[in-house]
């Protein structure tokens, strides 16, 4: 027993022991009620005097409740340690001796005992003779790595201070997809840096204990730029399969792999940042390739939008520039004006909070001006990436859209907009797509978020500034900008 949990100490595995751990001179209590319920694996180990403990007993009893309640956060591991499982199961040997006694003292729970003990007993399990000839140290290793595998396919670092998820998980109504007789496949859709990742993993942590085999995919067009597709591909069966060895020489050959060894089991796939079609078809090319009841789950940059709302927008940004819900009395008036400007993007709120956390009232006013003028360049970092997405006709309308059409009919810009080499229409269309901008239904204009604008600007003054830059905008908003053009002749020949 000590072997074991310094085993588990060492590989990090951290261990509820009642006998060490339980306030001294109690019997089976809440307490450690509360720590069965709380564990994810809970190991029974059968020896020869286990019987003849009613705390041990008690205690199996307790933990089979779990096990029946179906609660998939709980997983029953038994260990036969030097106690046969038919000597268990049907009380023999020591066992019976002790049920003997039982049956005196304890007759009320003796019923209960032994079909708790039966039904243990037929729980697959591990058996120290049988698996490792009774070599103890090989028989501690293999299920602390058993232990310790199962722990690395747990919950993910979603991050601190996480607000309006629970909102987009109700939307979601997961509850639908755990025991479905179909495949199911999601999008969670929109601009950089709103949130996508952080609701993918926390649809994961929620669900993947619902899975046979969960698998969580990240970056995926990152890793794919760095070391190819073949390596996302990789990564997933190796999760799915519990292999390592796998090799793959093709994309072609990848997804041959997943179409035929995923159709197995239900298994929970959560495929993060993808951007093209191309990697759609190379990992989840088809509801075929997948066994009913698996859930699929893809985050990009386009589609669907999602943001928080001014009540949501102003917990999050307080918490990281108060470091609690609400703003205090004195920034009441400029954390609103905050708000309405970064407009419930969540990572904006995030790093504009922390930017002001402690500052005094003018600062934030002065950093509000600023910003309303130069976005923030973590900010931008963060947005950029759905600016750069584009083709370079739809960047060079996107950015013409964004310092003269907003506000403007959407006809009317694409009339102005519309040439012999693209067509307005269809730009606009992809543009909407990816969010960096909306047509209003009401009216048919032109809108932006203020912080894709603000990026917007920004890139046409780098523009500008560039030596032996031609650019056909110019963007004047302060008296900064103004000092920037060297003389009147040399802006205009480049407009």
């Amino acid at each position: 027993m000590d072997h074991m949990f310094n085993d588990f100490k060492q590989k990090g595995i951290h261990a509820f022991r009642d006998d060490r751990e339980l306030p001294k001179g109690e019997e089976i209590s809440p307490h450690l009620y509360k720590a069965i319920e709380e564990s994810r694996f809970l190991i029974v180990i059968f020896s020869k005097n286990y019987a003849s403990s009613t705390w041990c007993l008690r205690e199996l009893v307790k933990i089979l409740e779990c096990k029946q309640i179906k609660d998939p956060k709980h997983e029953v591991r038994i260990i036969f340690y030097d106690a046969k499982p038919d000597v268990v199961r049907r009380q023999k040997r020591s066992y019976a001796k002790a049920f003997v006694k039982h049956d005196v003292s304890n007759r009320i729970e003796v019923d209960e005992w032994r079909e708790a003990l039966f039904n243990a007993a037929n729980l697959s399990g591990w058996d120290l003779q049988d698996m490792t000839n009774g070599y103890e140290y090989k028989f501690i290793d293999s299920i602390s790595r058993e232990i310790l595998k199962k722990l690395c396919d747990g919950p993910l670092h979603v991050g601190e201070n996480l607000v309006g998820i629970d909102f987009h998980f109700n939307k979601l109504n997961l509850s639908r997809f755990v025991g479905s007789d179909k495949v199911n496949m999601i999008g969670i859709c929109g601009i950089s840096g709103i949130g996508k990742t952080t609701l993918a993993k926390a649809v994961y942590n929620s669900m993947h204990t619902h899975f046979d085999r969960s698998c969580f995919c990240d970056n995926v067009q990152g890793v794919e730029k760095q070391h190819g597709l073949t390596q996302v591909q990789l990564q997933m069966i190796g999760k799915i399969l519990k292999s390592d060895d796998l090799k793959i020489s093709s994309v072609g050959e990848g997804s041959m792999v997943i179409k035929q060894r995923m159709a197995c089991k239900p298994i929970l796939l959560v495929l993060d940042d993808v951007n093209n079609v191309e990697q759609l078809e190379a990992l989840a090319g088809s509801h075929d390739w997948f066994y009913p009841g698996s859930l699929i789950i893809f985050t990009g940059k386009d589609k669907q939008f999602l943001s928080l709302d001014d009540y949501e927008a102003l917990e999050l940004f307080s918490l990281y520039a108060f470091g609690k819900t609400h703003p205090t009395e004195d920034f009441e008036e400029v954390a609103s004006q905050v708000i309405i400007h970064l407009q419930g993007h969540p990572l904006a709120l995030k790093i504009f909070g922390g930017l002001l956390c402690e500052k005094a009232v003018d600062v934030w006013k002065s950093e509000l001006e600023r910003l309303q003028t130069y976005p923030n360049s973590e900010i931008v970092q963060k947005v950029l990436p759905s600016f750069d997405s584009l083709a370079s006709d739809q960047k060079r309308m996107f950015l013409d859209i964004a310092c003269a059409f907003i506000g403007e009919n959407k006809d009317f810009a694409a009339s102005v907009l519309h040439s012999s080499h693209c067509s307005a229409n269809a730009i606009i269309e992809v543009l909407a797509d990816k969010f960096l901008i909306t047509v209003s239904a009401y009216d048919m204009r032109l809108q932006m978020h203020e912080l894709i604008q603000s990026m917007a600007r920004e890139i046409v003054r780098e523009e500008f500034r560039m030596p032996g830059k031609h650019s056909r905008r110019l963007w004047i908003s302060s008296e900064d900008d103004k000092d920037d053009i060297p003389n009147e002749n040399k802006v205009l020949s480049g407009i």
